[in-house]
């Protein structure tokens, strides 16, 4: 049981700090060009103040994880003018991702793109603020998060870099599921409250 273990290896109690600093060393990496290593980290991130031997075989997976994909990195590259260049914005969730809460997580993905250009601008992945009731009610949440935090900001941004071009000044939005897409396009489901 833990409290056997944590009996006869009292020292397992101060790991939660050394599992810190390893996971923030990874978070560093993965923000720049690891963006699938982030909803791990985050999971194991929340556990640092409770770390129990049980994590510690979740951070020996992610690491191993890691080291036997060290040839998959993000790339970029821009081969356009500015005007050229259009940011997409994609947005997805998980239902229920989160075993012990039932709450949903967020994926966030911003990029420019164009015909010879595609560089990844931010990445997020979040465990959502509320326990959603269904996959379509989730997959809103996550847009509305990826439009609030990701999308206007970009916007705003694209906007100061290309005044003078305003024709060329939009956002394209992604999303994947069916029903969610339905009801941005007639503003209303009957079986979401």
């Amino acid at each position: 049981s833990k409290q056997d273990i944590l009996k006869a290896k009292p020292e397992l109690k101060d790991l939660g700090y050394d599992a810190m600093r390893v996971l923030l060393k990874i978070l560093y990496a993965a923000r720049i060009a690891r963006p699938d290593l982030l909803r791990a980290i985050n999971v194991l991130g929340r556990e640092v103040s409770r770390w129990q031997p049980e994590n510690d075989m979740e951070l020996h997976r992610l690491i191993a994880y890691v080291k036997s994909s060290l040839r998959r990195r993000q790339f970029a590259w821009v081969g356009n003018y500015a005007k050229d260049i259009i940011p997409h914005l994609y947005a997805d969730a998980n239902f229920a991702g989160d075993m012990q809460s039932g709450k949903s997580t967020t994926g966030v993905h911003l990029t420019l793109k164009g015909s010879h250009t595609y560089f990844p601008m931010q990445s997020v992945s979040q465990k959502q603020g509320s326990v959603s009731n269904s996959t379509p009610e989730a997959e809103m949440v996550a847009a509305a998060f990826a439009i609030r935090k990701e999308g206007l900001p970009a916007h705003y941004i694209w906007e100061l870099l290309l005044s003078g071009h305003e024709d060329h000044i939009y956002t394209v939005f992604h999303e994947d599921n069916q029903a969610m897409i339905r009801v941005c396009q007639t503003g209303r489901n009957p079986t979401m409250k």
